[in-house]
């Protein structure tokens, strides 16, 4: 019902407006999320036909494993809980727009398993964040994120 309200009282040239600046922000958006990637050893992952959220990896955050000394079921367990609670430092801090995916998670519900739990596949091979570029969002928003 709100968002019915809102849209009624903005009008299409107000939505419309809307979708052109968050357009138009992409761009400047995209170019400070990979500046922040390179300077944390990171990369921006492309996802040409999705043109709201971008994302990067976050393997810089995960620990080195150590040959022999755990199991990579272990590793990937605990390097799992870093990522996710690196996430969870985000949205303590009123982030929003953000979303944390670990490699290799999984989750039980029921009797299904799913492997790879938030991604898109079950082995994508980077733990990585995504950020929305949203409607609505401004430039000062921008930087004050980045």
């Amino acid at each position: 019902v709100d968002l019915f309200i809102t849209l009624l009282s903005m009008g299409l040239n107000g939505y419309k407006g809307l979708l052109q600046q968050r357009k138009e922000l992409l761009t400047p958006f995209r170019a400070k999320l990979e500046e922040v990637a390179n300077k944390y050893g990171e990369k921006l992952l492309e996802c040409p036909t999705n043109t709201i959220s971008l994302g990067i990896t976050l393997d810089q955050l995960a620990r080195p494993r150590h040959e022999g000394q755990e199991e990579e079921e272990e590793y990937l367990k605990a390097v799992s809980e870093d990522i996710s609670y690196f996430g969870s430092m985000l949205f303590n801090r009123c982030v929003s727009g953000t979303r944390v995916v670990p490699r290799a998670q999984t989750k039980v519900m029921g009797d299904q398993e799913f492997i790879g739990f938030g991604s898109s596949t079950n082995h994508f091979p980077h733990a990585y964040m995504t950020a929305a570029c949203a409607i609505g969002l401004s430039p000062d928003e921008i930087d004050e994120f980045f």
